[in-house]
């Protein structure tokens, strides 16, 4: 069984280099192809993620379609400078997703739950790095995780599918979620214990 951590595509200074390039080659030249690199980059991740929250996979298709369609608009007019793609891709899935509810509530169609609305006070930070969390990402394959993550309360989800899966910074991860790093720190160690309690350790 492979270590989680080593299965799990972390954010390489590389790929920021290659994701400015081909901003840079949309802003200037209106290239399609660069745009294509970065839909191929990021569209099973985005899928994913969003996936994860709408009732459906044609819901969760239009979504990721709007996703990367407002990504295109954003970088061909300027509106606002683009640091890091996979962390403004993330935003923008968010914003949609929140817009595809508000549709459906407006209509009648669904409610939503208190973890779709409600904003999760946490307190202290604890290390980025425990025994316990080591322990767990060891033993546990990218498979696995994801086999039982939907078990898991949304906010737990939502994080342990930006870090553990996406790669992404607990900075960035604040950013797409709209939290406090500190705030982003406790909800993994939490999230990371709960997981702990549903997969089943290692064999010999």
């Amino acid at each position: 069984m492979r270590p989680v951590l080593r299965s799990i595509p972390r954010p390489q200074r590389m790929n920021q280099f290659i994701d400015q390039f081909d901003l840079y080659r949309l802003r200037t030249k209106r290239d399609a192809e660069a745009f294509g690199r970065v839909y191929d980059r990021y569209i099973e991740s985005i899928f994913r993620f969003v996936a994860l929250k709408l009732p459906n996979k044609a819901a969760a298709e239009d979504v990721t379609s709007e996703t990367f369609l407002k990504l295109w608009q954003v970088i061909l007019q300027n509106q606002e400078p683009i640091r890091n793609v996979r962390a403004f891709l993330y935003r923008l899935a968010r914003n949609g997703i929140a817009d595809f509810y508000r549709k459906q509530a407006s209509e009648g169609s669904v409610t939503f739950s208190d973890s779709e609305t409600s904003t999760i006070d946490e307190d202290p930070v604890f290390s980025d790095r425990s025994a316990q969390h080591r322990a767990i990402e060891a033993r546990a394959d990218l498979r696995l995780v994801l086999d039982q993550i939907e078990r898991l309360k949304e906010s737990y989800r939502d994080v342990l599918m930006l870090r553990l899966i996406d790669g992404l910074s607990f900075g960035d991860i604040g950013k797409v979620l709209d939290k406090s790093v500190g705030n982003v720190r406790v909800i993994y160690h939490r999230a990371i214990k709960a997981l702990d309690g549903i997969i089943p350790p290692e064999h010999e």
